[in-house]
């Protein structure tokens, strides 16, 4: 009796939920569709795949609302207190939508996990395909238009039927550099053909104006070219403003298109990729700083080969390579060990290390830079699989805020419900708009920011779900006139 009563206004605040959340996150892109001549059924996809998105979102909504709704009419018709007075307490009562909310919390996890991926991909590629799409043509009179590519029309008046014009310039601006062609007519004629392939002006009483290029040539002049025409017929290909759609293989590395699966291989070639990086990174420093660990140079060819070596050297009077002399002191610091070598080699000496230090603090800062990076992707594709389970969870700490609030209240229909729901709802929202911007900002753990939506919540189910089995009130005025009375006759 208790699901069959819940059932009706939990799919009824689902249709509403979805609808008004697809209209909100419609109104935020309205301004990429609106003038972009998009067809029909391609506006219905585009709705379509966003209200796939957003079905877990309404689920939790509906959680919500229609608990509150079911349990209020219960309370209003007295039917939940003949049940708690025959011996069923509140818990038992809630047993079996208990059972149905988590069943609906594995139902958002399949819509996140499996059908939003997809839904996501196809929607951000239409609005991709919609955002990078040329306005429709509209030519309005006395306003240069620029639909077309290389020409420029401005019409100075358009008769009733919006096909008889007059005063039109046409300015071809693509053709050979620094050649310009415009095109003047009294009056013409403007339409479409039957394939709404082509775009035709036909063009009455006018004149063509062509200047050549003055590039050709700087130093020669050239002649202004005019010609009078009794009809001129201009043609436009109109394939530039059909919508193309975009490979949907460049959207599927975005957080939002994976799911769990997905997204742990992601996690995990991020991973690796950070210790790889930082492995190449200590190798490569390590020969810097500690000589033993520096790989092994190569013996320099043969014996014959450096006596020749060794004659070349007396030919061109170099003198021999120094070999290792024992210095008669002790070193102690490296200023002292710096001041046995010769004054000239002193200032080489410095440079090569100004150099090396150089080259290993600039491989510190990519390798810095390369691990901030890869760790602020980690961040958002954890918060993203988390999120999943986070809205799921949503449905069942709903229900022990929805059902309690309309035992205590006793309030049925779409009033009171609907209040409370909006409120909740709201107060949910923005705590999870909070986890995910200090998510993004590192300065909360990402399992804390992704939950935290949830954990806020639940507190206030558990006493809202306490109170409701004492039969108390939300707040009891009482113990607080109580508690400040005895604080008072204290003083």
């Amino acid at each position: 009796m208790l699901i069959k009563s819940f059932l009706p206004p939990f799919f009824t605040a689902l249709g509403i939920a979805l609808f008004v959340l697809t209209m909100q996150f419609i109104w935020v892109y309205v301004d990429d569709i609106m003038g972009k001549g998009v067809s029909f059924w391609v506006l219905v996809e585009f709705i379509f795949y966003l209200s796939i998105s957003l079905v877990p979102m309404a689920m939790s909504i509906a959680m919500l609302l229609a608990s509150v709704m079911t349990m209020g009419n219960f309370a209003e018709r007295y039917e939940l207190a003949a049940m708690k007075s025959s011996g069923i307490s509140l818990g038992r009562i809630m047993k079996p939508l208990t059972i149905l909310a988590i069943g609906m919390a594995g139902l958002s996890f399949i819509f996140s996990n499996y059908l939003i991926p997809v839904s996501n991909l196809k929607f951000k590629s239409r609005l991709y395909d919609i955002r990078t799409q040329k306005p429709a043509l509209s030519l309005e009179e006395s306003v240069f238009n620029y639909d077309f590519q290389g020409f420029v029309i401005r019409i100075g008046k358009k008769h009733e039927d919006k096909v008889h014009l007059e005063d039109i310039l046409i300015i071809n601006q693509g053709r050979h550099s620094g050649e310009s062609v415009e095109i003047l007519a009294k009056t013409g004629e403007m339409y479409t053909t039957e394939d709404k392939k082509y775009f035709v002006m036909k063009l009455h009483d006018g004149w063509q104006y062509q200047e050549p290029s003055i590039y050709a040539n700087p130093k020669k002049k050239y002649p202004l070219i005019r010609t009078k025409f009794s009809e001129w017929q201009k043609i436009f290909d109109l394939s530039e403003f059909q919508m193309e759609t975009t490979n949907e293989d460049l959207f599927k590395s975005n957080q939002s298109m994976l799911n769990v699966r997905q997204l742990l291989v992601a996690i995990d070639s991020l991973e690796k990729k950070k210790v790889a990086r930082l492995t190449i990174l200590s190798k490569t420093n390590n020969a810097y700083f500690d000589p033993q660990k520096s790989p092994k140079k190569k013996k320099k060819g043969t014996i014959a080969s450096r006596k020749l070596l060794e004659k070349r050297r007396q030919k061109l009077g170099k003198e021999k390579r120094p070999g290792i002399r024992q210095i008669p002191f002790q070193i102690d610091t490296i200023q002292q060990l710096f001041q046995t070598f010769p004054f000239k080699q002193q200032h080489s000496i410095l440079s090569k290390a100004k150099s090396t230090m150089g080259r290993v603090q600039s491989s510190a800062y990519r390798a810095a830079a390369m691990r901030q990076t890869i760790d602020k992707k980690l961040r958002l594709f954890w918060f993203e699989l988390l999120s999943k389970f986070n809205i799921a969870l949503a449905c069942i700490v709903f229900l022990f805020i929805g059902a309690p609030m309309g035992a205590i209240i006793r309030k049925g229909g779409f009033g009171y419900p609907l209040l409370v729901a909006i409120a909740f709802f709201i107060v949910f929202i923005m705590i999870a708009m909070v986890g995910k911007k200090m998510n993004t900002e590192d300065k909360m753990n990402v399992w804390l920011a992704a939950f935290l939506s949830s954990l806020a919540l639940l507190p206030i189910g558990f006493y809202l779900t306490r109170q409701a089995m004492k039969d108390a009130k939300v707040i009891d005025l009482t113990n607080i006139k109580n508690f400040f009375s005895k604080f008072s006759r204290r003083q």
